[in-house]
């Protein structure tokens, strides 16, 4: 796959027909197009989905997703938050 064919490697049809099985991790990566951010998660969902007995590309993908949200809501600071006052009687 190239970088060009990413928004395949998310859609659905790849992900539910994509299988990892008897596959190494830089075949993944690659087959996958995994960015490098992704790429962080992939040893622990590779063993979480294993155990499951998952080798669809999908519960990689959601494992990996689940835990970039984690990180992100571990980041949060509502300090940092800006709050906009609207005027919705209009």
């Amino acid at each position: 796959m190239s970088k060009n064919d990413v928004s395949f490697t998310k859609k659905a049809d790849f992900l539910l027909t994509y299988s990892w099985k008897n596959k190494t991790k830089d075949q993944v990566i690659k087959e996958m197009d995994l960015p490098d951010y992704e790429q962080i998660y992939l040893d622990e969902a590779m063993r979480h989905n294993e155990v499951k007995g998952d080798y669809t590309g999908m519960a990689l993908d959601r494992y990996i997703l689940q835990k970039l949200d984690e990180e992100q809501a571990d980041n949060f600071d509502k300090d940092e938050v800006i709050y906009v006052n609207r005027d919705h009687s209009r």
